[in-house]
């Protein structure tokens, strides 16, 4: 897949992306794990910068799509206003993957200190600044198409925020793993396989309007004024502009095959128009 990677990116620009660090620059440890449980995403490591160890990532890079999911995820988000831990991706530097990396697809959250690590919504409406946000992540779980767990803590800064979230969109590490290889072996390439098969996607149905119904119905149960704050990222999503997209999948692309940034750039395009479709049919006139 690097090579793969490398051949397509000749010709490219220098990458130059804030979203962008070097390995070289970090040390990385294994996350201390006392009762050996390893979650969706693998083992975890803990980066911090060798010239100020205060910026300091948890970082993903077992499966191929832990990267790709929540790099898009955290780029959206943000651009919608919502918090998130900033993720950066990582190039690998002097072929350090054997030393510290099951894949070369490797990204880093800003790491956060914590005041609860899973509050209920009375701690939240009690402690959060943006506790409407509780209802807003509840709704992006749904337009961003997500099947894990619903992690929302507290942060010490007095901000919820949304982490964990590899298990969103669909697409998944079975296809971004083919999808990085491009060579053709009896016949067979993969590269070309999962590009015919996810540029082909139906994307009329990118929102499941049933579940976010059955969300929304939850939320109205929990707050009967929930309704503004759970539409809130229907309407923002619609805001977040193509050139702020383009550079984001732009640099996502240095990484990945540039089609995966064509097929979310279609994903999201549809994404925005069905989400626009189910505010007119919500949003109290």
């Amino acid at each position: 897949r690097t090579a793969s990677k490398q051949k397509e990116n000749q010709g490219k620009p220098p990458l130059l992306s804030p979203d962008v660090a070097q390995t070289k620059d970090f040390i990385f440890t294994p996350i201390n794990n006392p009762l050996n449980r390893i979650g969706d995403s693998g083992p975890l490591l803990l980066a911090k910068r060798k010239s100020d160890n205060q910026e300091q990532y948890l970082i993903k890079h077992a499966y191929t799509d832990c990267a790709c999911n929540e790099f898009v995820y955290t780029k959206l988000a943000q651009g919608m206003g919502y918090k998130m831990p900033d993720a950066i991706l990582f190039q690998l530097s002097d072929n350090q993957k054997e030393d510290y990396f099951i894949t070369e697809y490797i990204i880093g959250l800003r790491y956060l200190d914590l005041e609860i690590e899973s509050p209920t919504y009375a701690q939240i409406r009690e402690k959060a600044t943006n506790w409407t946000a509780y209802f807003s992540f509840k709704a992006l779980y749904h337009i961003f198409d997500e099947s894990d767990s619903f992690e929302i803590p507290l942060a010490k800064d007095g901000f919820i925020y949304r982490i964990d979230t590899t298990d969103a969109f669909p697409i998944n590490t079975w296809h971004l793993s083919d999808a990085g290889i491009n060579l053709t072996l009896n016949g067979y390439n993969p590269y070309e396989t999962r590009k015919k098969q996810l540029l082909s996607s139906d994307f009329s149905n990118t929102l499941s309007t049933s579940m976010c119904d059955m969300s929304l119905a939850n939320c109205l149960k929990e707050n009967k004024d929930s309704l503004p704050y759970f539409l809130e990222p229907f309407i923002r999503i619609q805001d977040v502009s193509s050139a702020y997209i383009d550079q984001f999948l732009n640099t996502l692309c240095y990484f990945y095959p540039d089609f995966i940034g064509d097929y979310f750039k279609c994903y999201i395009t549809a994404l925005q128009k069905q989400c626009a479709e189910y505010v007119k049919l919500h949003q109290p006139y």
